[in-house]
């Protein structure tokens, strides 16, 4: 009866196990779902958040990003996305690090509580100070903490937005942030464009490895290595540039990145219909 008791043990661990297993293979998925962000456009007359999602609806992506909505402005857009389909896959905000004045608008907490039970990712621009200043530390590791258990509450999580001439512009820095941060609920987005602008003479290949489980929210687009100017050069459609999309998307993929990746569209000046049917055509060639 002891052997078998202890094969017994041994079988339900195993079991148990095995179902660990699976779940977690349940939760990563693959191809990532597509949302069209920073969009701007021009096909459509004077856009509202309905006039977007309907377009790209049409043309196949699974969701948006938009600006943190307050108020009545945000129950309306909300019922516009849902109404069309898509999900709100990324929101956000700014924080202000400099101690003289508020650390975010104070309707957030609001706002985030109505995201409740939606697949959203939060992220935040931290600004108020130049650049790796650390005088910063301290304070952008209080709110980040803050703004992680209350987005906790949601079932949320907190991205560093790293954005040029943030306090954060570099994903580098925005790291070192997070550990100091040391939330589970706070990490950082893999945004392309602003990588390349900043960080792009470094590798990024051993930096989301090495930092997989705090990599939040991705965003990509078509670019040139190298280039100086956003429209035409660091932010295109994804058939153009030089940067090696399916080489990330392939890194993605190996480190178990399981949330939705964003088409960049800022600035690009071509006819907005035109240049989101191609990024999609490219797109699904790549998970063909």
């Amino acid at each position: 009866m002891h052997h078998r008791g202890q094969w017994f043990c041994f079988a339900l661990a195993a079991a148990v196990l095995l179902g660990r297993w699976s779940n977690a293979a349940e939760e990563f998925s693959w191809p990532p779902k597509l949302y069209g962000f920073c969009m701007e456009l021009p096909a459509v007359p004077d856009p509202s958040v309905a006039d977007q999602a309907g377009l790209l609806r049409e043309l196949g992506f699974d969701g948006a990003g938009y600006p943190l909505w307050f108020g009545e402005a945000f129950d309306k857009n909300l019922r516009d996305l849902d109404a069309s389909g898509l999900q709100l896959h990324l929101v956000y905000f700014t924080i202000d690090l400099d101690p003289q004045k508020a650390p975010y608008d104070a309707r957030v907490p609001e706002s985030l509580a109505k995201l409740k039970g939606r697949p959203v990712t939060v992220s935040v621009l931290c600004r108020g100070l130049p650049p790796g200043d650390p005088q910063g530390m301290e304070r952008a590791a209080v709110i980040l903490r803050e703004l992680g258990d209350l987005a906790g509450k949601s079932g949320l999580r907190i991205s560093i937005y790293h954005h040029v001439s943030d306090w954060t512009e570099s994903l580098l820095f925005a790291l070192q942030v997070v550990e100091k941060v040391n939330h589970p609920n706070v990490g950082v987005n893999f945004n392309l464009c602003h990588w390349l602008k900043i960080d792009g003479g470094n590798d990024y290949r051993p930096v989301l490895r090495e930092h997989a489980a705090r990599v939040f929210a991705v965003t990509i687009n078509g670019a040139q290595r190298n280039a100086e100017a956003w429209a035409g050069g660091l932010i295109q459609p994804l058939d153009c540039g030089d940067f090696d999309n399916r080489e990330l998307l392939q890194v993605l993929r190996e480190i178990k990145y399981a949330g939705p990746i964003g088409l960049m569209c800022y600035g690009i000046p071509d006819d907005t219909r035109q240049h989101l049917q191609r990024s999609m055509r490219v797109w699904k060639s790549w998970l063909d």
